[in-house]
């Protein structure tokens, strides 16, 4: 009796087997223990698999706040949330254009953070970065401002669950008091979006 093997299956299957394996090899790669990463490497078969979790080793547990107060008169007035965020749409799974101010915000208030931590009390070269400059710019250009305010200031920190009704807030950086140039409403109205 003759068999006949069809090449085509064949290859097919080996095709599938194989992608289907390296599919299983990369998701037990993702695992955050790190157990199977040497076995995948340097196992008997070496198996090459992407590696994730460099985007993210560290998942965020701290939500980031930013605040502004403006001096009218020379007296400081309330703290005012900026929401940086919103909800997404749908379609910002594949799409989402208008994550750029909020991320270029986000990297603002990261670097004046590392900066001040860094430097400690001093002042000036947290003052010169350009996450400073960014900062206040966006609070002096893109925020409402009380009637007869001549400077403003803002404030970072951050927030935490302790427990499931009580949350930890860490004040992180207050700025100095920086001149507007104009008084009254901003010129230009800031639109957030998901981060």
């Amino acid at each position: 009796m003759i068999v006949r093997v069809n090449t085509e299956r064949v290859k097919t299957a080996a095709v599938t087997v194989s992608l289907a394996a390296w599919l299983v090899a990369t998701a037990v790669a993702q695992v955050p223990e790190q157990r199977f990463d040497k076995l995948l490497k340097k196992g008997r078969l070496g198996i090459p698999t992407p590696n994730w979790r460099f985007f993210g080793p560290n998942p965020g547990v701290k939500d980031n706040h930013l605040l502004y107060r403006d001096i009218v008169d020379g007296k400081p007035g309330e703290w005012q949330d900026v929401p940086i965020t919103r909800d997404r749409p749908w379609y910002a799974l594949a799409w989402n254009a208008r994550n750029r101010s909020p991320k270029a915000l986000f990297d603002a208030v990261s670097e004046v953070r590392i900066r001040s931590a860094a430097y400690g009390a001093a002042m000036d070269p947290v003052v010169r970065s350009p996450g400073y400059g960014l900062l206040s710019s966006f609070v002096r250009d893109h925020l409402p401002h009380a009637e007869g305010a001549t400077h403003s200031q803002f404030l970072l920190m951050f927030s935490y669950l302790l427990a499931p009704e009580e949350r930890q807030i860490e004040p992180t950086f207050v700025s100095r008091e920086f001149p507007l140039e104009d008084t009254g409403v901003a010129k230009t109205e800031f639109a957030p979006a998901a981060a």
